[in-house]
């Protein structure tokens, strides 16, 4: 027995009888338009292909804007940097003036104040670059930032060579040679006093800091 199924013709609507397992292609009778029937079932059947994924939807997180995050960071490393000028860089150059006029005075020609002075200029250029770039960073700079962090990083290594490298003028000494006429100290034990704790503190909050700013999405966000 064969079973028939009505099925509207997709074009003019109108019931049309086909076999219950026809496939293939048909012409209604009534308009005499074309389609299939059964073959969209077959080629899901025999479908191995595998769907593409669908592309990944990037969720982009918008921070908000906040003026005093930057204008706070940025105008805390510019005042640090002014105190150093003032109170580091500056003396410096002065002593190197009293050294110069000293030796000029005994014409002794050693050039020292001269090595000083530069030294004090070096710094002083330093701490000039510092605070001008402090005050792009608290402006939203991002070159600011950036230079703010070398600078930063900088003054920390600096801190600790200079500390590594130098006399310790109150290290004890702990071996002392008598064969010769006054003495000779063979050994010294380093104290804690010649440490820059507070050059230390300061240098390694304002690193942090600056590494912050720059690496945090939400405080990066702040600099353009």
């Amino acid at each position: 027995m064969i079973t028939m199924v009505e099925i509207l013709c997709p074009h003019c609507e109108e019931e049309i009888e086909l076999e219950d397992d026809a496939k293939g292609e048909f012409a209604c009778p009534y308009c005499e338009g074309e389609f299939e029937w059964g073959m969209d079932d077959e080629e899901d059947e025999f479908d191995f292909s595998v769907a593409e994924p669908s592309p990944r939807q990037d969720v982009l997180v918008e921070y908000e804007d906040i003026p005093a995050i930057r204008i706070t960071a940025g105008s805390i490393f510019a005042t640090v940097m002014g105190f150093f000028t003032a109170f580091l860089a500056l003396p410096i150059i002065f002593e190197g003036l009293f050294v110069n006029s000293v030796e000029s005075a005994f014409g002794t020609g050693t050039g020292y104040g001269a090595i000083i002075v530069l030294m004090g200029i070096g710094l002083l250029i330093f701490f000039a670059t510092g605070i001008t770039f402090g005050v792009k960073m608290a402006k939203g700079h991002f070159t600011g930032l950036i230079v703010c962090t070398v600078l930063s990083i900088i003054a920390l290594i600096g801190t600790i060579a200079g500390w590594l490298f130098s006399d310790d003028p109150e290290a004890e000494c702990v071996e002392w040679d008598e064969s010769s006429f006054f003495g000779e100290c063979l050994e010294y034990e380093s104290s804690m006093g010649s440490v820059p704790i507070l050059g230390l503190i300061i240098w390694t909050l304002l690193v942090a800091m600056n590494l912050s700013m720059l690496f945090v999405p939400k405080l990066r966000y702040q600099y353009y």
